[in-house]
C-alpha cells in the first residue's frame, strides 16, 4: 500500500475538502480526487463520505483512523532511516532557487523543517530561471524557487505573488507614491543578472516599453547602486529589496506588476512523503513572513 495516499487522505480529512487538501499537498482538485477514488478501489471499502459541504469519514474510515496514522508515522520513520543508512548519509533535499529566496526565505524555511526533521539535510544552489529549470528537468535538484515563466516544464505551485518596485535616483521634489511605467522608456536601464530579468522583460514588453538597457550582468545590490548614484533607474521586486541601502528611492509602478514565486518540480506525483512535508512548511513559512 502507497503511504502518500493514506497521507493525502488525512489532509482531505483535515481539512474537510479535497480542494484544500490538493492545494496544501500540491496536486490538482482532480488529480486528489482520482487518487482518493484509487485508494478506495485497492483496499475495497470507502473512507470518504462526500458531500457539498466537504468530505468527511465514513464510519469503515473512522475505525481505520489510528491505524491509518500508525501506518503513515510509521512509513516516514521507514524512509527516513533507509535514508539515513544509504552510504552512511541522511537523506538529502537539494534545492536551486534565486538568491533573493535563497537570502530571505530558504533560511527560515528550513530551520523550521529541521526543528521537526533534524537528520534532513539540504544542498542549495543559486541560479537564474534557466539554470534553475535546467536543474529540476534533469533531476539535479528535487525543488526549484522560481518565477512563474510561460511554457515552464514541471510542475507549479505557488507561494506568493512579490510585487515590483521602480528603482530610481533619489530626486526632493518628487513626493509622488506611484510612477507609471512609462518612465522607463528611452531611459538608462540596469538589469539585474540574476533571475530577474525574464520578469522584467515580460513587463516591459506587455506594455510596450523600450529602456535603454546596460549590458552588464550585476546583481540587485550592484544594480541598487548603480542607480543611487545617478546612472539609471532599473525595476527591483520587494524581496530583493530588503535590506537594501542607498540613495535611491523604490515607487510601485503603475499599471500594478508583481512577479509570481513559487516552487517547480519535475512530477509532484514522484515526491517522496518527506518531500511533501517540506513544501507544506514551505507554504506556512512564507505564509507568515
Amino acid at each position: 500500500m502507497d503511504s502518500s495516499k493514506f497521507y493525502a487522505l488525512l489532509k482531505a480529512v483535515e481539512y474537510g475538502s479535497l480542494t484544500k487538501a490538493a492545494e496544501e499537498l500540491g496536486y490538482t482538485q482532480a488529480g486528489l480526487t482520482h487518487m482518493m477514488n484509487r485508494l478506495e478501489k485497492e483496499i475495497g471499502l470507502t473512507l470518504l463520505q462526500r458531500s457539498k459541504s466537504g468530505v468527511s469519514l465514513t464510519a469503515d474510515g473512522n475505525e481505520l483512523l489510528p491505524l491509518i496514522k500508525d501506518f503513515t508515522d510509521a512509513s516516514l520513520s521507514l524512509e527516513n532511516a533507509i535514508n539515513s543508512f544509504k552510504d552512511g548519509n541522511e537523506q538529502t533535499l537539494r534545492i536551486a532557487a534565486y538568491a533573493s529566496i535563497t537570502n530571505h526565505w530558504l533560511p527560515k524555511i528550513i530551520s523550521s523543517f529541521k526543528k521537526d526533521f533534524p537528520n534532513i539535510k539540504f544542498e542549495l544552489r543559486v541560479g537564474n530561471f534557466d539554470d534553475i529549470s535546467n536543474a529540476v528537468s534533469n533531476n539535479e535538484v528535487d525543488f526549484g524557487f522560481t518565477s512563474l515563466q510561460p511554457n515552464m516544464q514541471g510542475d507549479w505551485i505557488l507561494l506568493k505573488h512579490d510585487p515590483l518596485y521602480a528603482i530610481l535616483p533619489v530626486d526632493g521634489n518628487d513626493k509622488s507614491e506611484k510612477v507609471h511605467i512609462s518612465i522607463f522608456n528611452n531611459k538608462s536601464f540596469f538589469m539585474p543578472s540574476y533571475g530577474f530579468d525574464f520578469d522584467i522583460m515580460n513587463l516591459l514588453e506587455q506594455n510596450n516599453i523600450h529602456p535603454l538597457i546596460n549590458r552588464t550582468a550585476l546583481d540587485d545590490s550592484a544594480v541598487v547602486s548603480m542607480v543611487s548614484h545617478g546612472l539609471g533607474y532599473s525595476i527591483l521586486p520587494k524581496l530583493s529589496l530588503k535590506g537594501m541601502h542607498g540613495k535611491f528611492t523604490a515607487k510601485e509602478i503603475e499599471p500594478s506588476s508583481h512577479r509570481e514565486l513559487g516552487i517547480l518540480i519535475k512530477n509532484k506525483n514522484t515526491l517522496s512523503p518527506t518531500a511533501h512535508k517540506f513544501i507544506a512548511y514551505c507554504k506556512q513559512t512564507v505564509k507568515e513572513l
